[in-house]
């Protein structure tokens, strides 16, 4: 079987372009191979980056800025419970 990317063999003794893995509805690909057509095409999980309007693509930083904001407040928040006495 050959890579949907690349078109090498994918089951090869040379594990150079990664493990086998089989991509739902499309084919075989070597893991390397996808990751690397996920990081061209930008997409993350299910959402395609680049379909997002510029407009809503902001609104999205924000909402990420914040969590992560939360969640580094209540980790140190935790770890000063477990710190203290």
């Amino acid at each position: 079987m050959r890579c949907m990317f690349c078109q090498k063999e994918v089951f090869d003794e040379n594990d150079h372009l990664g493990k086998p893995i089989s991509i739902p509805s499309r084919g075989v690909a070597h893991s390397q191979c996808a990751e690397e057509d996920l990081i061209e095409k930008r997409i993350f999980g299910s959402i395609h980056i680049t379909e997002i309007s510029l407009e809503d693509l902001y609104e999205l930083r924000e909402l990420v800025k914040t969590e992560i904001n939360e969640r580094v407040k209540r980790n140190n928040e935790a770890a000063n419970q477990q710190e203290s006495p």
